[in-house]
C-alpha cells in the first residue's frame, strides 16, 4: 500500500489498484494515437529502442490512469471539504472510495454536488489533455499521451454518468428520486439501474466486448443486492431510511438513558409490527435482549438473541444470557472469546467470575491483569440474581479476603441474611463497619437485611453505627 497526502487529503493507493491499472496500461499499449511514436517502434521487434519503449509506455499509462482516477476523486474530495468534511481517497481496484468524514450527514444538495464533482473533474482533465494535443509543435510523446488521456477520460466521464449503481449516475439517481418520492425512490432508481445495465450487458456480449461484459454483469449484480436491502429495511440510510429506523433508534437512545420499561414497550412493537423488515425485527431482538440481561432474565434474553437474524449478537451478551441460567459451560467459551476480542476489563473480570463459579478458579487467577477481589465480584452478583445467596455471600467473603473494603463485607452480610444465617450475616456486619462502613441509614431500610430486623444483635449495630456517625 503507498501512501501520500495532497495538501491535507490523504490517499491511499491499494495493490489491487496498481494490478488494474497494469492490466489497462497493456491493453493501452495498442493504442496508436494520433503521432508515428510509438507505434513504429513498437511495431519493429528487431528495434534495440522496441524493450524500453514498450516498458516506457506501460508505466507511463500506469501513471496516468492512477492521475485520472485520482483527479476523480479529488473532485468529490475538495467538494466534501467545502462542506466541512475531512475527506481521505483510496485508489481500490478499477475506481476509488472517498470518504467525508467529520459530518453526520450531508443534504440532499450537498450530496448531489458532492457527487457530480468527481465526474466535473475528471472531464476537466479529459478537456484539458485533449487541448494539449492539439498543439503540433509538441513532442509526440506528449500528443501521444495526452490524446489518450483525453479520449479515456470523457469517455469515462460519459459512461459514468450513466444511472447505474457503483457509478455516479446512479448515485445521482437514487439522490434526486428519493428526495421527490421518499423511501420508494431508492427502489425506482435501482429499477432503472437494472433495466439499463441489462441492455447495456446484452450490448457488450452482442459487441464482443468481454470486459465491459463483466463489469456491467458486477453492477447488475449489486444492483440485485440492493433491491434486496431494501425489501429487508437495510437501505436507504439517512432521511429516506425506512420509518421504522427511527423508532427502533429512538428505542436504542432511550436504552443508553437506562430507561428500559420506555425502551422495551418500543422495541417490541417493532417486533410484533406485521410490516417490520428482517433487519429492523432483528435490531429489536437485540436490544429486548440486552433490556432482559439488565433484568437478570437471562432464559428472555437468550430467547431474544435466537431470533436475530442478519446481525453478530456480540458474545459476551449471549455469554451473559447462559451464566445467568447457570450454564457456565456454555457461557465460559464465549466469555473468553469476548475478553480476548475486546481486551475491556469489565468483560474480563465477568470471565474471571464465571471460571470461578465454574469451579475454576486456579483458572481465574492466572488470567493477566485479573484482580481477584472484581472477580469474586462478578461471581456473587450472578449468583444473586440466581438466586443462589448462600453461593454469593461465599464469593463475596472471598472479594473481601483479597481486599478487605466495607463493601464486600456488607454486600456478603446482606446474601447470608437472604440465606437465613442471621449469625454469619452478622459477622460479615461487624467486619463491614470495622473496616469502615458507616451508612446506618442504608442499613436500616435495605430489603436484603429484612430478616435481621427486630433481633438484638441488628438493632445494637445499627444503633452504633448510627452514634458512630454522629461523633
Amino acid at each position: 500500500m503507498i501512501r501520500f497526502r495532497v495538501g491535507s487529503i490523504p490517499v491511499e493507493v491499494h495493490a489491487t489498484h496498481l494490478v488494474i491499472s497494469a492490466l489497462i496500461s497493456w491493453s493501452f499499449v495498442g493504442y496508436e494515437g494520433r503521432t508515428a511514436w510509438p507505434r513504429q517502434v513498437l511495431a519493429d521487434t528487431g528495434n534495440p529502442l522496441h524493450t524500453p519503449t514498450l516498458v516506457l509506455v506501460m508505466a507511463t499509462w500506469m501513471l496516468l490512469v492512477s492521475l485520472s482516477v485520482l483527479v476523480h476523486e479529488l473532485g468529490h474530495a475538495f467538494a466534501a471539504r467545502g462542506f466541512g468534511a475531512r475527506p481521505s481517497i483510496q485508489l481500490v481496484g478499477l475506481g476509488g472510495l472517498t470518504r467525508a468524514e467529520g459530518v453526520e450527514q450531508l443534504e440532499w444538495w450537498q450530496d448531489l454536488l458532492f457527487t457530480l464533482a468527481g465526474p466535473a473533474a475528471g472531464l476537466a482533465l479529459g478537456v484539458l489533455a485533449g487541448v494539449l494535443s492539439l498543439f503540433t509543435g509538441l513532442p509526440e510523446p506528449v500528443r501521444y499521451f495526452a490524446t489518450g488521456i483525453a479520449i479515456a477520460n470523457i469517455s469515462w466521464t460519459i459512461l459514468n454518468l450513466l444511472p447505474i449503481s457503483t457509478l455516479d449516475g446512479g448515485r445521482i439517481t437514487t439522490v434526486v428520486l428519493t428526495r421527490v418520492f421518499g423511501r420508494p425512490g431508492f427502489l425506482m432508481a435501482q429499477l432503472v439501474a437494472l433495466a439499463l445495465a441489462g441492455l447495456v450487458l446484452v450490448w457488450s456480449i452482442a459487441a464482443h466486448q468481454p470486459i465491459l461484459a463483466v463489469l456491467v454483469a458486477l453492477m447488475v449484480m449489486r444492483t440485485v443486492a440492493n433491491i434486496g436491502a431494501y425489501q429487508r429495511g437495510e437501505l436507504p440510510l439517512g432521511h429516506a431510511a425506512h420509518p421504522l429506523t427511527q423508532v427502533i433508534e429512538r428505542a436504542e437512545a432511550l436504552y443508553r438513558e437506562r430507561k428500559l420499561t420506555e425502551a422495551g414497550l418500543i422495541a417490541s412493537g417493532v417486533v410484533e409490527a406485521a410490516d417490520t423488515p428482517g433487519l429492523l425485527r432483528s435490531r429489536a431482538h437485540v436490544l429486548l435482549g440486552w433490556i432482559a440481561l439488565k433484568e437478570g432474565s437471562g432464559r428472555r434474553a437468550l430467547d431474544h438473541f435466537s431470533q436475530v437474524q442478519g446481525l453478530q449478537v456480540p458474545p459476551h451478551a449471549l455469554a451473559a444470557g447462559f451464566s445467568l441460567i447457570g450454564d457456565e459451560h456454555r457461557a465460559i467459551p464465549l466469555w473468553a472469546q469476548a475478553a480476548q476480542a475486546q481486551g475491556d476489563e469489565v468483560v474480563l473480570h465477568e470471565y474471571a467470575g464465571a471460571l470461578i463459579r465454574g469451579g475454576r478458579e486456579a483458572e481465574a487467577r492466572a488470567l493477566p491483569r485479573v484482580r481477584m477481589a472484581r472477580a469474586f465480584a462478578a461471581a456473587e452478583r450472578v449468583h444473586y440474581v440466581r438466586k443462589e445467596f448462600e453461593q454469593a455471600a461465599r464469593a463475596s467473603e472471598a472479594a473481601f479476603r483479597e481486599e478487605p473494603h466495607p463493601s464486600h463485607a456488607y454486600t456478603a452480610a446482606c446474601a447470608w441474611a437472604l440465606a437465613h444465617q442471621p449469625a454469619e450475616a452478622l459477622r460479615l456486619l461487624a467486619l463491614a463497619s470495622q473496616n469502615g462502613y458507616r451508612d446506618a441509614a442504608e442499613a436500616k431500610s435495605d430489603p436484603d437485611l429484612k430478616s435481621l430486623r427486630g433481633r438484638a444483635e441488628f438493632e445494637g449495630w445499627i444503633a452504633s453505627l448510627a452514634q458512630s456517625t454522629a461523633s
